[in-house]
Formats: C-alpha cells, structure tokens, sequence
C-alpha cells in the first residue's frame, strides 16, 4: 500500500456526495457513547438474567478482549492490506484502510464510523450467538472492549507521543508499518501477534531478496500482483525448477524518462551499484567484451545466514535506443573466487526488457527467479522479499529518472 507521498495534514475524499463523506467519519467519544451501555447491559444481563457467576463472566471477557487481538491482526494483515488487481477491491480496500495510510494523521478516520461499525458487530454477534449460545452475551462485551482499547491506542499513536517508556515500543511498531514498511508490525493495541507470525520489524535483518538462486525454467501458471504505487508494479509467481522445487519469479514493471544505454551505465556504475542494490557491501563491474560484462556483488546479510555473493554475466542486446533487452546469470570468473566463509548463490537468471512507449518514455520489465528457503516459511518471508525488491527497483528508478 504505497503512495508517491503520505500526508502528515489533510485528509481523503472518498465520496462525492458530502453525507455518505460525513458517514466516513467520528469521534472517539461517539463510538465509546454507542458501545459503553451495550457492554454494560449484556454483562448485567449475564449474571442477572442468564445466571452467570461473576467468575465466569469474568474469564470469558477477558478471554474475548484476548481473542480480539489476534482478530485484530488476521484482520489488518489480510483484509485491509488485501492486493489485487481488480479495481474494484483496490477501491475498496483504499475506502476501508489505504486513506488512512495516505493520511494518517486524519484524526476523524481512526475508528470506523458508526454505520459500518454497527453493521460489522451486528454480523460478529449473530455469529457469536450461533456458535455459543448465551455465552455470547458475555464473549461480546470482551470483544468489543477489546475493540475500544485498540482503538483509543489506535488513535493515540496517531495524535499524541507516547505517555510512558513501557508503550515506546507500540509506537515505534505501528509508525515503522506506516512509514517504513506496511508488510510488517500489524499488531497496533499488541506486538503479540507479530512475535508469533514473525511480521516484527527485527525479521528484516534477517532475509534479502539478495539471496536468489535455482535455475530458471519455462514460466508456469500466471504471474499474480503482489504489491503496487503509482509508479511500479510487483508480481510474482512460483514455476517448477530442474530438480522440481518450486522457486519464485518476480517481474517488476515501472515506466522511466530515459533510455538503454543509460540503463546499462548505471548497472556497470560500481558506485551507485551499492545504492540501489538493497544489502549489497560490494558492487565489482569488470568489461569482457563489447555489450557484456560481470557483476560481482557482496551481501552483508546477517546471522543466520552469513555473508553471501554472486557473480553475474550480463548481456546487452539494444534493438535502438528505447528498447532492447539486457540479461544476466551466474557465471565464474577468477578475478572473484569463492570465499570459504561466504556462500556463493547460483544459479540465477533474470533480465532487464525494454520498451519504447514514445516521448523519450519506456517500459522496464525486470524478472528475476528467487530460491524459497527451506528455512524461513513463505508466510514469512514472502512480504520482506517483496519489501526488498521494491526497495531496490524504486531507488534505481529514482536514481536513472535523474541521469
């Protein structure tokens, strides 16, 4: 969920007619004045009317407060961060959550509205009721007060600093998802579930898509949108490798004002090769011939996987001056030996697909194949390597825009 520019003031018009856009926002004090007596009735209605004993009532809220915290992380993390292609979710889900990300200090849309509140709790109830009888009338009251707490952290991340030591580290967490990376720390009233799932920030010290390997066979299947801003779109796809594993391939698409023969001098920059190289602590070009030559790059890449490197052949093919194609893969060569106490990825190749679009404009389409690591599950690792890699392809854009 990225945009050219957040804005800090300001808010999101969602809809054209000025009431539903007032639909689209509240107060704090309006949800809590809608939800406090409901709390209050069912949990009276427990003990007095349906004879629950104060113990249980007291286990079961806090036991539903608890259960919320994680509905409050598969939520985020799937449904308001839910990626598609189709127009009509990307609306949606822009509606639901994404204007809050472009403007998330738009203090009036950090608690859903009381229409679509209602609506929601009404469903969760009902649903609640169907699978537990009266214990609903005390389940509830715990969820929803979990709700309420959430959003008043919710709303105080965004407006105010925080107040004690101990609540630093919910800050830190939610404003790093807004502004460093929406692929992790989706818990916001707990970092619980992030610990669980491993979407902590603490994870992306741990993988780069740097760490490609597994040779490249005939695509599979098609390739599915992962990720995408206003100026670059990220797929990916899982193909059949040699030895039948699946291994990933991701296409990045992106338009940029310049041309092939600036692409292939910013790749054979050694100087702007570490800048745009997400973990790359060495970038080597050395000139085999005319339209080839081999890139060699160091990974810093922490424990547990250790340093990591490559050796790439590249190959420049230009058709004219807006459109050709430029292709790499592992190769050896003596001037970069392998080292005992770095691993050498192989197996790897990709290529750089230019098009002409006209108005000195024209289309790069970079595809690289990528090994899964058998160690660190897709669920994992799958929202840092895609992170990563459009990390790297928006710096080197930015980077060839300028040249």
């Amino acid at each position: 969920m990225k945009f050219e520019k957040v804005h800090n003031k300001g808010q999101a018009r969602l809809f054209k007619s000025r009431y539903l856009e007032m639909l689209t926002k509240t107060h704090p004090v309006v949800i809590f004045g809608m939800y406090l007596p409901v709390i209050g009735y069912m949990l009276y209605y427990s003990h007095a009317n349906v004879g629950y004993s104060l113990l249980r009532i007291l286990l079961t809220y806090f036991g539903a407060m608890f259960y919320w915290t994680l509905f409050e992380y598969v939520a985020h993390r799937f449904i308001f961060h839910w990626v598609s292609d189709q127009p009509a979710i990307r609306r949606v889900v822009y509606t639901l959550h994404g204007n809050h990300h472009e403007y998330p200090r738009d203090r009036q849309r950090l608690f859903m509205p009381p229409v679509p509140s209602v609506i929601i709790s009404s469903v969760l109830f009902c649903i609640f009721y169907l699978l537990m009888k009266n214990n609903a009338f005390v389940f509830f009251p715990g969820f929803v007060s979990g709700y309420l707490l959430y959003g008043s952290m919710h709303y105080a991340i965004h407006a105010w600093a925080p107040p004690f030591k101990w609540l630093k580290p919910l800050w830190r967490n939610h404003h790093l998802h807004h502004y460093k990376n929406d692929d992790l720390g989706f818990g916001v009233s707990s970092t619980l579930w992030d610990r669980v799932f491993r979407t902590m920030f603490t994870l992306c010290l741990m993988l780069s898509l740097s760490a490609a390997g597994y040779a490249h066979q005939q695509a599979e299947g098609e390739y599915r949108l992962v990720k995408r801003d206003k100026s670059i779109s990220l797929y990916e796809r899982w193909i059949t490798a040699g030895n039948e594993e699946s291994v990933r391939e991701i296409k990045a698409v992106f338009t940029v004002r310049s041309d092939v023969p600036a692409v292939a001098r910013l790749l054979t920059d050694q100087q702007q090769g570490v800048v745009w190289n997400a973990r790359a602590k060495s970038y080597q070009v050395l000139p085999v011939d005319d339209g080839r030559w081999i890139t060699y790059l160091k990974y810093n890449i922490p424990w547990p996987f250790g340093d990591q490197d490559c050796c790439l052949l590249f190959r420049l093919n230009m058709r004219n001056e807006h459109s050709g194609e430029i292709s790499f893969e592992s190769t050896q060569n003596n001037r970069f030996p392998v080292s005992g106490d770095v691993t050498r990825i192989t197996g790897t190749r990709g290529k750089w697909l230019m098009e002409e679009l006209g108005n000195n404009h024209m289309q790069i389409t970079y595809t690289i194949t990528t090994n899964r690591s058998a160690r660190i599950p897709r669920w994992v690792s799958d929202p840092i390597v895609r992170n990563n890699m459009f990390e790297t392809m928006s710096t080197f854009r930015s980077i060839l825009e300028k040249r």
